[in-house]
């Protein structure tokens, strides 16, 4: 599980924070035409204008730098300790994400949410767990999941528990077969294959490249899809080869505005500049920051 979960689950631990706060640079080109389909609603969409903010939360200080898409105002925001896993997402049901962490020291899931304010906590999660956002059953909500390591089982309460994967995978939360529900996925490094729980095994990516969940064509459905630091190329099944990042940079999977598809999006933790091709280049962090 190695480099996509660190990214996620480690990062905090392997990036030391700046306590500064992040500088804003003008975008090169914003452009918003329509939102992606409800099945791949973006688990950091703070205003919910259905496109991915440009997020980042500090360990450092435990805050939450969001630049809404909207309209380009700041928000921050304190939740979280050091050592928590920012986990964002929508967990009311009103269209925009929530802040949102996990506390691997106790399995606790912090969360504000967006609809009224209220502090809502859940126990759910051991530590070595690896949390993830999804809907699981359809409902509109992100369910609180975990996947463990030690026996490749998944854990969603309420409504599962499924044993899919082995030490060593990658879980993916995304929905690969547009029903509008998260699926049970993994991605296994030691030979490229992603395992999609009853509906699709597909070898695609190789020994160190990033799983990246997302939906490159607009059609509902997420895009087997990889991140190859070595050489910075996006491949996404039978859509796109895209040469777009370096390495050391953090891809992330979402639609931040143009069109109803996945962007090829990097974060640099070098100089916390965000890179959206054919998007936007933003100054939005600093090194240590975790990207949302």
């Amino acid at each position: 599980m190695r480099r996509s979960i660190r990214l996620g689950t480690a990062l905090a631990g392997l990036l030391a924070g700046l306590l500064v706060a992040p500088g804003a640079a003008a975008d090169e080109g914003d452009f918003r035409i329509a939102a992606s389909p409800s099945s791949q609603k973006t688990a950091a969409d703070f205003d919910g204008d259905g496109f991915a903010d440009k997020a980042v939360w500090r360990p450092g200080n435990g805050v939450w730098y969001v630049i809404r898409s909207s309209n380009g105002s700041v928000v921050t925001q304190q939740w979280g300790v050091s050592g928590d896993v920012p986990v964002a997402a929508d967990y009311d049901g009103d269209h925009r994400a929530d802040f949102a962490v996990w506390r691997p020291g106790n399995g606790i899931w912090y969360i504000i949410q967006s609809s009224n304010g209220a502090v809502v906590t859940q126990q759910w999660g051991v530590a070595g767990d690896v949390p993830l956002t999804g809907d699981f059953n359809g409902d509109g909500r992100s369910d609180f999941v975990v996947w463990r390591p030690s026996n490749g089982t998944w854990y969603v309460l309420g409504i599962a528990t499924v044993q899919w994967g082995v030490a060593g995978d990658v879980p993916v939360a995304g929905d690969f077969n547009a029903d509008g529900r998260a699926d049970f996925t993994v991605w296994r490094p030691s030979d490229g294959v992603w395992y999609v729980r009853g509906i699709a095994t597909q070898q695609w990516g190789v020994s160190g490249d990033i799983p990246v969940a997302g939906d490159f064509n607009a059609d509902g459905r997420s895009d087997f899809a990889v991140w190859r630091p070595a050489n910075g190329v996006w491949y996404v099944l039978g859509i796109a080869t895209q040469q777009w990042g370096v390495a050391g940079d953090v891809p992330m999977g979402g639609d931040f505005g143009g069109d109803p598809r996945a962007d090829f999006v990097v974060w640099r933790p070098s100089n916390g500049t965000w890179y959206g091709l054919n998007l936007f280049t933003t100054q939005w962090g600093t090194a240590g920051d975790i990207p949302v």
